[in-house]
């Protein structure tokens, strides 16, 4: 009799699924964080979804890797940071032959970060910003 209601629970177990984002299909916001140019055309990008699933983009054609999730408190701290900085309103598209670049994406917004110009620096903060992302996301 006590594996009646065991039945009865067990299809509920194998029927939630999570949902599995992609930086393509992820509506919350999203932190993409790279740098192109050179000869070659090859770039490299790292993207965090505010949920903390991470992935990396590399190459001349664009392959899609996700890697480990990014812890929770990591992951509001970079978004908060994300706020702090304003990076969803700051203006600033100085590439160069190598360019860096952050971009947000919020639903359907997209503001670009972008900086290498000889001479001219990014905003203060940028630079850092993009240093300390690095060193999280290459762990």
């Amino acid at each position: 009799m006590k594996i009646i209601p065991f039945l009865l629970i067990l299809p509920l177990l194998f029927s939630c699924k999570s949902t599995h984002y992609t930086p393509k299909n992820y509506q919350a916001a999203q932190l993409t964080v790279g740098s192109s140019g050179s000869v070659t055309g090859t770039f490299k990008e790292f993207t965090l979804l505010s949920n903390g699933q991470f992935f990396v983009n590399k190459g001349v054609t664009g392959e899609l890797k996700e890697l480990q999730k990014i812890g929770t408190s990591e992951t509001h701290r970079i978004f908060k940071k994300v706020e702090d900085l304003e990076l969803g309103t700051l203006k600033f598209n100085h590439p160069g032959n190598i360019s860096h670049y952050l971009i947000l994406k919020k639903h359907s917004k997209t503001n670009v970060v972008r900086w290498g110009e000889p001479g001219i620096s990014p905003p203060a903060g940028i630079d850092e910003f993009y240093k300390y992302l690095l060193s999280v996301f290459q762990q």
